[in-house]
């Protein structure tokens, strides 16, 4: 364990890493919690989970489908000019939600689609920062990445569900837009480690590997295991509030993601 605090430490004191790292971290919390904070304002508006997992659902559909083609732009234009519109588009999508000015459903699936992959930017960021000779320190990198979802699933869900349990689920919604769009951009800020932009010749070749089988495997696993975690979103906060002890949603969410977090720190070392 202590090597891995020392490894994660010397990543950090790359000269820009740190200033990349940290508001991408903030951002990624606030990434963590809108998925439940959807569930925990749905269902106050509603009195369903059916209908609270339809908008969730919704909302993560559309981050799927539109992260992606979010992702080619910022290839294209970089990150400091793609990522102030994108999170603008998500500000309104989440004012929308807030203030009921249009059905559930598409408020949640606006909220996903113009979502910023803050987390994959970042790691763009470290694939550009060390390569040539560094390049050996990347597997320590995208641990640090991995230890930070960890940290960002297990604290995000649980403090959107101590605010939803106290009657203020649309308070759950603000913060994780707050942290969304003020980590990504002071994100985009960081010009000095943005990594360079992909030529015509790079974007094709990107594409057609997205037809490979190994790709494709990941895919499918990927979708499996999002499956895994948007039920488990719903059916914790579902468990705890049936029981009567809606309290316990924060509790649950936090015991079920520390091995995650604890295992990440292990494979970093």
């Amino acid at each position: 364990m202590p090597s891995a605090s020392a490894n994660y430490r010397t990543l950090l004191r790359t000269s820009g890493a740190a200033a990349f790292f940290l508001p991408a971290a903030l951002g990624r919390l606030g990434i963590a919690m809108t998925g439940i904070g959807i569930v925990w304002l749905v269902h106050a508006r509603t009195g369903s989970y059916a209908a609270a997992g339809l908008v969730t659902g919704g909302f993560a559909v559309a981050d799927a489908v539109a992260g992606p083609q979010l992702g080619r732009l910022v290839d294209r234009f970089g990150q400091a000019r793609v990522l102030p519109c994108a999170l603008g588009a998500h500000a309104g999508a989440v004012a929308l939600l807030l203030a009921d000015a249009v059905p559930d459903l598409v408020a949640g699936v606006l909220v996903g689609a113009t979502l910023p992959q803050l987390g994959a930017l970042s790691a763009a960021r470290w694939s550009a920062l060390l390569s040539g000779e560094r390049a050996a320190a990347l597997p320590t990198a995208f641990a640090l990445e991995a230890l930070a979802n960890g940290v960002s699933y297990m604290a995000g869900p649980a403090l959107v569900s101590v605010l939803g349990a106290a009657g203020r689920p649309g308070a759950g919604v603000l913060l994780a837009a707050a942290l969304v769009v003020g980590g990504g951009l002071a994100l985009a800020a960081q010009r000095r480690t943005m990594p360079p932009l992909t030529g015509h010749a790079e974007r094709r070749h990107a594409g057609r590997a997205l037809l490979r089988s190994a790709f494709l495997r990941q895919v499918a696993l990927g979708l499996t295991l999002g499956v895994f975690f948007g039920a488990m979103q719903v059916s914790v906060a579902a468990y705890a509030v049936g029981r009567g002890t809606p309290d316990a949603a924060a509790l649950l969410y936090f015991a079920s993601n520390c091995t995650n977090l604890v295992g990440g720190w292990a494979y970093g070392a």
